[in-house]
């Protein structure tokens, strides 16, 4: 590739965390004027649909949204979609083994039940899976290994992933969620969310990490009692098995640092040096 024809990007490569975390905020409002714009031409078209109550609008987003990453850093980005997507679902396995192991508790104590699956579930869970996984993987993690090319910073871009993740859930607070089972749900998620960094930053692929998430999440509001349909939590008494779904968070994020330890660097190199293509000066810190 031609280094002449690749744009300058001066600040990613200056300051690669706060470009990634302005990349984060803009692509959020790219991707809701997309979907917003969408969702109110159906309603003007179809009488009595609601906007946000279908999935069109979420995949239009999506799908806007991913070109134009792709062209913003054209040519040098080869996409968040291509990569080694075997791979990829067999390592999100685990994360899925953690959702299921997590309801222990609940079947030891009798109290575990299901809701029926709705409409508005799966809704929720697509809407989540799709769009946090393009923002807080696709954006932030593509945007950091930019300029991030060996084991350290490949650790380094997995935690911000996974911190910034967990603490965007404290916005559920304004929703009307619950406080105590907020900070709770913030601090699951940056486990969540550094293994499913690391899974991205293994496979090269974010459509995994969309698949899981969304299986996550529809388990999971499906599985809550003191979960609503929209996803919000409602205060409920604290037992063991929140601790033991704290504890198992840890153990999640574990296993992702593990997914991405030293004798896995040659391999992630190799993936992130064709995802942005060689040809340029690359910031090896």
């Amino acid at each position: 590739m031609d280094n002449q024809k690749v744009r300058q990007h001066k600040f990613v490569e200056k300051a690669p965390v706060p470009a990634a975390i302005l990349m984060l905020i803009l692509w959020m409002f790219i991707f809701e004027v997309i979907q917003t714009i969408i969702e109110l031409g159906i309603h003007m078209v179809v009488s009595g649909y609601k906007v946000g109550s279908g999935p069109v609008g979420l995949f239009a987003g999506a799908i806007v949204s991913l070109a134009l990453y792709k062209l913003w850093f054209n040519p040098e980005f080869e996409g968040m979609l291509k990569g080694d997507l075997p791979l990829g679902f067999l390592l999100g396995l685990i994360e899925l083994g953690y959702v299921l192991v997590s309801y222990v508790p609940n079947l030891i104590d009798g109290s575990f039940s299901l809701k029926p699956l709705t409409w508005v579930i799966i809704i929720t869970s697509l809407t989540a899976g799709i769009k946090e996984e393009f923002l807080f993987r696709g954006v932030i993690v593509s945007t950091l290994l930019r300029q991030w090319k060996d084991r350290n910073m490949f650790l380094q871009a997995t935690l911000v992933s996974g911190i910034v993740f967990g603490l965007i859930h404290a916005a559920n607070v304004l929703a009307g969620a619950d406080p105590v089972q907020t900070l709770f749900q913030v601090i699951a998620s940056v486990g969540v969310g550094i293994f499913f960094a690391a899974v991205y930053i293994r496979c090269g692929s974010i459509l995994p990490c969309m698949f899981y998430h969304v299986l996550h999440d529809i388990i999971a509001i499906a599985a809550e009692s003191n979960v609503a349909e929209n996803g919000i939590m409602s205060a409920k008494a604290l037992s063991w098995g929140d601790a033991f779904s704290l504890a198992l968070s840890f153990v999640l994020a574990t296993a992702g640092l593990w997914l991405i330890r030293s004798a896995k660097t040659e391999q992630i190199r190799e993936i992130w040096d064709r995802k942005w293509k060689p040809g340029r000066s690359n910031s090896h810190a």
